[in-house]
């Protein structure tokens, strides 16, 4: 803890002191059941229990009534306004002794708690910062040693004698031999006079007799130097030897000018064949061009192509959609025609039959049967009636393997929520199955269970969700238990993407995660996901009567099969 300065606070404050000490001796009694921290600002419950305020507050914040969290035998229903405020127990807690915080840095001080602050501000083990820290030093030592290494600190302001510039003992050194203009240096030509500031030394060298000079045909390759009387010197006893490197120099002049009119031949050539490529290049990017307008065309043609099609079968649809009412006309009219035919059928074999019996009908011939009309219309009827049973379950079908997800996620979408909310609580549909998915085309199969009306502990009050491991095709061939992540989430309707979230990762041990010996296993998950007044007061979750829920299997570490 680094505190140049601390402030005591009053010894009559009545909250807790801050920080978290390390207690000589700390009761159980002292101890929050929520947190398992000492008590911060203790509060009592009605049945004689002590929590953290804080704790207090969150336990209670849905404002109806909870268990008391120690759940003992003669505990009572917890509400807000019945938890209030232990003064003795936060006056036992602040006299507690504690060691003081430096005890690794040596202070094996005791102090009771409300004190420890006031100690830390005199403590000589208390770690500071350098008071030279705007200045770069980042030492850090403790109140007894701070005297000392102000003394020797590299980061001590020092004033400079010359330039009166105030900066850090560590760049002294440095300011004197290259920055400070003031300084009084001497001059490096050596020609003694006494040491001058060192923003006059440049005009001095302009003119110091010691001035070290080039020969004037250095940039013919003489490489003599000296002061001015010997340069002149040399310059007139040298005359053949600087007309001698001159000649030299000039026909090393021309025989690099000749060298740049070979390379600017080369790259003339060079140039040339360059154009000629480009022309190539050019000509293949119109024939490219050409290819890629035909092409264009070409799918141009295929979209009319298309339209056509598609035109042709919303016309088909159209005429069909026309054409069901005649058809449906007509096979009623059918019907009662076969009808008819069948009531008259019958009438006549009537009428045969009391012939017969009568003795007037020898001119029917006793060996003719005829089979009944009415029984092959029903027949029939049975069989259409078995073949739209079959069209039904394939279409049932059809529409789950529609929304069957193979990558762990589902997203699931409640609709007439409000309706079947009201159901919820009149008990006649507790709770609704989503469809399945799983984690991988041969995975885990799973679903998921919601309680709109709340389940267990959230009966009435909360939105319950559930995660369901059911039977699948392969699971003799997946690791058992379950153990992957499951995350819940509520989606944000109103595009400021505040979503409600939960998470948990599998027991184990409970047989909700074991390998499915039924069509599905319990169900396990939150029965106090959200409360329905957030869930349902807000336009965010429930909008256009539909609620959307996503979850979301944790599908890293399954190996593929």
């Amino acid at each position: 803890m680094l505190t140049p300065q601390v402030t005591p606070p009053s010894s009559l404050s009545s909250h807790t002191p801050a920080g978290q000490p390390e207690f000589v001796a700390l009761d159980l009694s002292y101890v929050c059941i929520l947190c398992h921290q000492v008590l911060r600002d203790a509060v009592q419950t009605p049945c004689g229990h002590r929590l953290c305020q804080q704790c207090g507050e969150d336990y209670l914040r849905e404002g109806t009534p909870r268990p008391c969290p120690y759940r003992e035998e003669h505990c009572e229903a917890l509400s807000p306004a019945e938890v209030q405020r232990d003064s003795s127990a936060r006056r036992e807690i602040r006299q507690l002794p504690v060691y003081c915080s430096n005890k690794a840095r040596g202070c094996q001080v005791k102090v009771k708690w409300k004190d420890l602050e006031k100690h830390l501000a005199e403590c000589y083990h208390e770690p500071l910062l350098c008071p030279n820290r705007d200045r770069g030093c980042d030492a850090v030592v403790s109140r007894g040693d701070l005297s000392e290494h102000q003394l020797t600190c590299d980061y001590m302001p020092t004033q400079c004698e010359f330039c009166g510039e105030v900066l850090p003992k560590l760049s002294k050194e440095r300011h004197d031999n290259e920055v400070c203009q003031k300084i009084p240096i001497r001059c490096p030509y050596g020609c003694g006079i006494d040491p001058i500031p060192r923003d006059q030394m440049s005009r001095h060298q302009q003119t110091c007799p010691r001035q070290i000079v080039v020969c004037k045909f250095a940039s013919m390759g003489c490489r003599f130097k000296g002061l001015a009387e010997e340069v002149a010197l040399h310059e007139k006893q040298s005359m053949k030897e600087h007309v001698h490197q001159t000649t030299q120099q000039m026909a090393n002049i021309d025989l690099y000018d000749l060298d740049i009119q070979k390379e600017m031949q080369e790259l003339n050539d060079l140039g040339q064949e360059i154009r000629h490529k480009v022309k190539d290049i050019e000509k293949e990017l119109e024939e490219i061009q050409h290819l890629v307008k035909e092409a264009k065309s070409e799918g141009r043609s295929r979209k009319l192509d298309v339209v056509e099609l598609t035109e042709r079968i919303i016309h088909v649809e159209k005429q069909v959609e026309e054409l069901r009412p005649e058809v449906q006309q007509r096979i009623g009219s059918d019907l009662n025609i076969l009808r008819e035919k069948v009531r008259t059928e019958r009438e006549r074999l009537d009428k045969l039959v009391a012939a017969q019996v009568m003795g007037e009908g020898a001119t029917a011939d006793p060996t003719t049967t005829r089979t009944d009309p009415f029984e092959d219309l029903q027949k029939q009827t049975r069989q259409l009636g078995l073949q739209e049973a079959k069209l039904g379950e394939l279409d049932l079908r059809f529409q789950i393997l529609e929304t069957i997800n193979y990558n762990g996620v589902l997203l699931w979408k409640i609709s007439n929520y409000y309706r079947r909310k009201q159901d919820a609580v009149a008990g006649t549909a507790l709770s609704l199955y989503s469809s399945p998915f799983f984690t991988s085309r041969y995975g885990y199969k799973m679903c998921c269970r919601a309680y709109l009306n709340g389940d267990g502990m959230g009966k009435n009050t909360h939105f319950s969700i559930f995660f369901v491991v059911m039977q699948g095709e392969y699971d003799a061939l997946l690791p058992w238990p379950f153990k992957q992540k499951v995350s819940f989430m509520i989606l944000d309707q109103s595009g400021s993407r505040r979503h409600l979230t939960d998470s948990f990762r599998p027991d184990p041990n409970s047989s909700s995660f074991k390998r499915p010996l039924a069509e599905m296993n319990i169900a396990s998950g939150c029965p106090l996901f959200v409360s329905q007044t957030i869930l349902e007061t807000s336009n965010s979750y429930v909008k256009d009567d539909s609620l959307f829920v996503k979850v979301t299997v944790d599908t890293s570490g399954l190996e593929p099969i």
